[in-house]
């Protein structure tokens, strides 16, 4: 009965290390984007640009900002906001300032009446988001 017992404690503490070194390996692993989706993604955005509509300009920051926040989320980016991902990437980004101004701009674009955006505007805006992306490395 003793050796029985000694080897059930011994399965036992074997199974429970095997297990907890499974969930730590995989626990803090990253998951991988689909690049080739966030691509094709990425160009059909810039494809549907056009600098002569400004309603186009919008709409093309508008999704720029939901694939670079869906990005962040696959990433496992912390946050329950678009704001608190970014700032729980801070100092990560390769351009800062223009992730921030892409995201506010898209920000205005949502919550103003009127916002005034022009072409230089928006493809400044765009190269924020395309910069987070590649950072993120989702292009």
């Amino acid at each position: 009965m003793n050796g029985l017992m000694i080897a059930l404690v011994v399965a036992v503490v074997v199974i429970g290390g095997l297990l907890m070194l499974f969930i730590q390996l995989t626990s803090g692993r990253k998951q991988t984007l689909d690049i080739e989706m966030y691509g094709k993604v990425w160009q059909m955005i810039l494809r549907n640009m056009d600098s002569r509509n400004t309603d186009s300009l919008q709409m093309a920051i508008v999704k720029a900002d939901k694939l670079l926040d869906k990005a962040m989320r696959e990433s496992g980016v912390k946050g329950s906001t678009m704001g608190e991902r970014l700032k729980a990437r801070k100092g990560m980004w390769s351009n800062e300032n223009a992730v921030w101004a892409a995201h506010k701009l898209r920000n205005q674009i949502a919550h103003d009446d009127y916002v005034a955006l022009n072409e230089q505007t928006a493809r400044r805006a765009m190269s924020g988001f395309e910069l987070a992306l590649k950072d993120l490395g989702a292009l």
